[in-house]
């Protein structure tokens, strides 16, 4: 019986398409016709599977060229058919995974990323849990066809890591190359599944393969005719309960004993390659300790606090970021073999509880000596306090401050060193102001010159120095302040100004250092040079002082 779900087929009708009772099921995708992403080639592979299942007696899902919605009508009608006796699944698309799973793409997917990606696809770990409702008889087929398509972030292109559950059988390759392992092998009764697949090329299985038990059993002679019922298929309670067992003690041993028993048992596969993976730890001591640390799982948190009791211990790391790399092995190994533990490189449950001892009794140590010293530091302090008189001075002030900058007493002692500048530079403000009322009572050339010398920044200089051109001039503050606006006009250079200054120099007119700055002793310089040539005396350069000044040779002059 066929249960089709077509891409626009509606949910609630999807999970509608109930499947026939008793019979085993099938599940085909064929997406091939993607909107936002290269067409693949490998669909019809899958829907050709469609007529031997049906003459095998398989109720078959078949979605083509299915949308998200319709993908997850299928899986609902899969899951609705509670099959736990024998099915089947293949399936062709584009696949997407990440570092925790893989998804088949709707054909109305979008780009989609990490967030996304489970709203326009099915994830392919949903497909292998229902599988496995009927284990040693669950067999999913993965077409690979890489064609080009942009994941978003987070996603890359194929599969990725595949975990089997129990019982399931997983296998992948190429579309075609499946659906002739299905025909060829899974639909033909009693065929030797490991064996085909050792001898297929490009075929990868993952999970549960045994050569004891076929896909389809041989059915008894004469069952057909008789209408016999199928020998049972799935493990008997006997061989599940002791295989539960068998797994909670994972021994060679406990393996053995289960093959003792079930020799062609359901797990028959998996406990040889169980044996064979304990026996090859046992004989390798490094290998044997890294499955101990992995079958941990220590968390990213766990692994930066056992790298933290290392670094606490002396063992460098080179960083507590939670990753194992070979830093950490290195000082796990160092811890290892000053401890008298068997040099691994990788920790056991008891080795993290004996490192995490050590380092908690060294943390207490590293505090106590911490202790320690602030109480010496303090003592030391409060002693070199005492020994200053308590900041009887200021020189006593600042020789506790440059030892202990943040002691017990550098509030304090910075507090009066505050008051003793404060006091100094109140006395040097009123010293100023004594100063600048004689030069204002006496209103002389020297008397402003003498206050410039002594306060060249002092509260009064702009005041000093407008009146000291005054007096030197001649002018009123207004035409000093003409003079002043036609220099500004000229807009000099500092290189102007400085060839300015070399002049009048050259002249044998000395202006002071020659920076460009135009300085008091510079501005002497200028008045000199305009009284010597019959201009107006300010002090302050105008268009003809610049003709003139740098239009005269040094050592003569051009206008007479």
């Amino acid at each position: 019986m066929r249960a089709l779900i077509p891409a626009l087929i509606p949910f609630a009708l999807a999970l509608g398409a109930a499947t026939q009772a008793g019979a085993d099921t099938a599940l085909l995708i064929a997406n091939d016709r993607y909107g936002a992403a290269q067409n693949l080639n490998g669909g019809d592979e899958i829907l050709s599977l469609e007529g031997p299942l049906d003459r095998a007696g398989f109720d078959v899902i078949v979605v083509e060229n299915g949308t998200a919605e319709a993908l997850r009508a299928a899986v609902s009608a899969l899951l609705e058919a509670e099959e736990d006796e024998r099915v089947l699944v293949a399936l062709s698309g584009h696949l997407l995974h990440s570092a925790m799973g893989t998804w088949l793409l709707g054909t109305d997917a979008e780009r989609p990323d990490l967030a996304t990606v489970g709203a326009e696809g099915i994830a392919l770990d949903v497909l292998f849990e229902i599988a496995a409702r009927a284990p040693g008889r669950a067999v999913v087929l993965l077409g690979q066809e890489m064609r080009r398509i942009e994941p978003g972030a987070g996603l890359a292109r194929g599969l990725g890591v595949l975990e089997a559950p129990q019982g399931v059988t997983i296998v992948t390759g190429a579309t075609d190359a499946l659906a002739d392992l299905a025909r060829d092998v899974l639909l033909r009764p009693g065929a030797d599944l490991a064996e085909a697949l050792e001898e297929a090329r490009g075929l990868r299985a993952v999970g549960f393969v045994s050569p004891a038990l076929p896909f389809l059993p041989v059915p008894p002679v004469g069952a057909e005719d008789e209408g016999e019922a199928e020998p049972p298929i799935g493990p008997s309670e006997e061989e599940a309960a002791l295989w539960a067992a068998v797994q909670e003690l994972n021994t060679p041993g406990s393996y053995r004993a289960y093959l003792e028993q079930f020799p062609a048992g359901v797990f028959a596969g998996e406990a040889r390659d169980r044996v064979a993976a304990l026996e090859a730890e046992a004989a390798d001591p490094v290998a044997r300790a890294e499955a101990a640390e992995a079958a941990l799982s220590l968390g990213r948190s766990q692994r930066q606090q056992i790298q933290r009791d290392l670094s606490l211990l002396g063992y460098n790391t080179r960083g507590i970021d939670g990753i194992f790399g070979p830093g950490t092995r290195g000082a796990i190994r160092g811890w290892q073999g000053a401890r008298g533990f068997e040099v691994t490189g990788f920790l056991t449950g008891p080795q993290i509880a004996v490192l995490r001892e050590a380092a908690s009794r060294r943390a207490a140590e590293l505090e106590e000596e911490a202790r320690l010293q602030r109480e010496a530091e303090a003592q030391a302090d409060r002693a070199f306090w005492q020994a200053t008189g308590q900041g009887r001075d200021e020189a006593a002030l600042r020789a506790y401050l440059s030892r202990y900058p943040d002691g017990l007493f550098s509030e304090v002692a910075q507090a009066r060193l505050d008051e003793i500048d404060a006091a100094r530079m109140a006395e040097v403000e009123a010293q100023e102001e004594r100063v600048w009322e004689e030069v204002r009572a006496a209103d002389s050339v020297a008397a402003y010159r003498r206050y410039l010398e002594l306060y060249p920044g002092g509260q009064f200089a702009d005041v000093a120095q407008s009146r000291l051109s005054v007096l030197e001039t001649g002018l009123t503050p207004r035409e000093l302040s003409l003079a002043e606006a036609r220099e500004a006009a000229l807009n000099l250079t500092p290189q102007m100004r400085q060839l300015a200054e070399q002049r009048l120099a050259a002249l044998g007119i000395d202006p002071g250092r020659v920076d460009g700055r135009f300085d008091g002793r510079a501005r002497a310089a200028i008045r000199e040079y305009q009284r010597s040539r019959g201009m107006g005396a300010t002090g302050y350069l105008d268009q003809m002082t610049v003709v003139r000044l740098l239009a005269e040779a040094i050592g003569g002059r051009i206008f007479e």
